[in-house]
Formats: C-alpha cells, sequence, structure tokens
C-alpha cells in the first residue's frame, strides 16, 4: 500500500515519481531534487504540466532546483512552481508547505553529485536534504 510511502526522485527521477502521482500512485509526498520534467515532453510528446498539475492535485510536492534548471520549475514565476506552490488542497503553510525551491547559485545535480567540498555546494545539499526531511516528516 503506497498510501503509507512518501517518494524522493533525483533529476529524471523526479519525472518518475511526478508521472507517477499523476496516474494516481498514492504517495503521502514527494520531493524532488534538480527535476527534470521535460522528459515527459521530449521523450512522450506529452504536457510536463498538465502532470505537474494532477501530480500536484494528488500529492503535496517539494521540489529543490538548481540555478541552471528550467526556468519554469523556479519560483515565483515558474509554471511548474506556480502549479506546485498553488494546490490547496496540501496547505500547510511556511516551509512545508508544497512548493518549488530555488538554490541559484547551485547547478543541477548538486546534491546527488555536487563537489562538497566546496562549501556552499555542502551547504546547500545539507540544506536541501534538511527541507526534505522536514517536509517528509511533516506529510507522513
Amino acid at each position: 500500500d503506497s498510501s503509507n510511502v512518501g517518494a524522493i526522485g533525483f533529476c529524471w527521477g523526479v519525472w518518475a515519481m511526478t508521472k507517477a502521482c499523476a496516474m494516481g500512485v498514492n504517495f503521502k509526498c514527494g520531493v524532488g531534487f534538480h527535476p527534470s520534467l521535460k522528459f515527459e515532453d521530449v521523450a512522450f510528446g506529452m504536457d510536463q504540466l498538465r502532470m505537474a498539475k494532477l501530480a500536484a492535485d494528488r500529492t503535496p510536492l517539494l521540489f529543490c532546483v538548481a540555478g541552471n534548471d528550467l526556468d519554469n520549475l523556479k519560483p515565483p514565476d515558474g509554471e511548474v512552481a506556480r502549479i506546485i506552490s498553488s494546490s490547496s488542497k496540501h496547505n500547510a503553510g511556511g516551509s512545508n508547505q508544497p512548493q518549488c525551491v530555488e538554490f541559484p547559485d547551485m547547478m543541477h545535480g548538486w546534491v546527488s553529485r555536487g563537489d562538497t567540498s566546496i562549501e556552499r555546494v555542502r551547504e546547500d545539499a545539507e540544506k536541501a536534504l534538511q527541507m526534505a526531511s522536514n517536509f517528509l516528516a511533516h506529510w507522513m
């Protein structure tokens, strides 16, 4: 029973998690690091915005976005960011509100494969992981 499970994805794994949520997999919540939702458009000729809307309507989502990720993921004006944060069904308030959070100085992949010998990379990776942990704990 997936209703007691939270999901975490990295890059294309965020697409898989978001697609699963959109298709009705009943995750309690989902967290994505440096998401690549464009896979929905590029590989399948589908609509990533529609997928994000279906997923956000069903599941509270937190996406941690790198500075060089697509602009549609970045708050406040990115379409995906607006979809995720505007899901009225999952209004938690504060830091546990579904949202996209941009880490503007980070490069795609910084959480899973960033050079943590660089202090700023280590700090932002730890910050993103702590946000994820808090989000999961809140929604689980």
